[in-house]
């Protein structure tokens, strides 16, 4: 008989009684979820399945000569100090994913006495953050994943981002250092956090509509990494679900272009007006109340759709267009069930990165969430 675990038993309390929290009012709201949101990844981590369950042999799949388990992992955030690796190989994840990380320690957002704000939105299977790239630096953490002694199957990556603080020369040269040290700490894979990338909402500045500031980041990686490195490892680019649309072929071009090795569709939407009347009746007021005090980054099911759109596009643009190099498209925001793998698996998607779906389904499955996920894999 399988021991449950306090990290099931708390996960399972707060998904019975969270209908009853999430009626408070919304300022209690935050503050409650805030702190023992990452109370909560800091005990999920420490706990480890006793016998770590492998996803069946159909679901695993071979990209950049890297074994993955299966398709689905999760997304940059979840573990953003490094920790987790082996309770996420256990419980059957297709892949590790660590931080996003920046160059030097950054303590995050902080507004009305809340350090990194968080607004869940349970009835909606969505959520609200504001962290501002907590983390503890590019050196720290390449240092906690090199000591790592990687699981068959489970692929360990790295998010990374330019600190934005710095003059973009000196941003640029600290981002492709860092992924020197995260190279030589031996992760499998990187993706570089363009989560928002400034595209013009007028009067584009070249022929393509893409903004300058991105094709610049781009175009330096490309020449100072990736062209150095051989493109190994990897390096994906993630980008924003609200990236337009008529950009992509452009977008796509200029990546495969310069050898990255895929692009991941995307991360958070702040196009709340696209979503609100999406938000459940009982939730509207935590939503009006999050994103007018914080803003933020909206996630979850409410974007499944555009998810897919852009990274059914991706993966359609790129089966006719051809790269000389490996391409992939990964698909992030409202991944939830096996479902969306197959939709994603039938498009021509790669991998899949969840976040929200993934509490989800720990507070009903705990650490077999990954087996009752392909519980139904024919």
């Amino acid at each position: 008989m399988r021991i449950i675990t306090l990290a099931e038993i708390l996960s399972l309390a707060e998904y019975k009684i969270r209908p009853v929290i999430t009626k408070l009012p919304p300022s209690i709201v935050t503050n409650i979820y805030s702190p023992a949101r990452k109370a909560f990844i800091k005990l999920l981590t420490r706990e480890i399945r006793s016998r770590t369950y492998i996803p069946p042999e159909s679901e695993s799949r071979i990209l950049w000569g890297i074994r993955f388990n299966s398709g689905i992992f999760n997304a940059a955030g979840m573990f953003k100090h490094g920790e987790g690796y082996y309770t996420a190989a256990s419980q059957g994840a297709g892949a590790y994913l660590a931080g996003t990380s920046t160059g030097a320690y950054r303590r995050g957002n902080e507004r009305k006495g809340v350090i990194h704000p968080f607004m869940p939105y349970p009835r909606s299977g969505s959520a609200s953050n504001w962290m501002g790239l907590p983390n503890e630096g590019h050196v720290s953490l390449a240092k906690k994943l090199s000591k790592i002694e990687k699981a068959e199957g489970c692929p360990l990556g790295v998010s990374v981002s330019d600190s934005p603080e710095l003059p973009e020369m000196e941003a640029m040269k600290e981002l492709v250092n860092g992924m020197g040290f995260f190279k030589s700490a031996n992760v499998d894979f990187i993706e570089l956090n363009e989560s928002c990338p400034n595209i013009p909402q007028d009067k584009p500045k070249n022929n393509i509509g893409l903004d300058e500031n991105l094709l610049n980041r781009l175009e330096y990686i490309g020449r100072n990494f990736i062209k150095r490195t051989g493109a190994n490892p990897p390096v994906i680019v993630k980008l924003s679900n609200d990236t337009d649309m008529q950009l992509l072929p452009a977008l796509l071009d200029v990546l495969t272009g310069l050898g990255f090795g895929g692009v991941n569709f995307g991360n958070t939407s702040t196009e709340y007006g696209n979503y609100a009347s999406n938000i459940n009746v009982d939730e509207k007021r935590l939503f009006d109340y999050f994103t007018t005090i914080f803003g933020g980054g909206l996630s979850g099911r409410l974007l499944k759709r555009r998810s897919y759109e852009l990274s059914s596009f991706a993966a359609s643009y790129i089966e006719n267009h051809p790269p000389l190099n490996e391409f992939y498209i990964i698909r992030t925001g409202g991944i939830e069930s096996l479902e969306d793998i197959r939709q994603s698996d039938e498009a021509g998607i790669a991998l899949n990165q969840w976040f929200t779906g993934y509490f989800e389904n720990f507070a009903k499955h705990g650490h077999s969430l990954y087996k009752h996920l392909f519980s139904k894999h024919n």
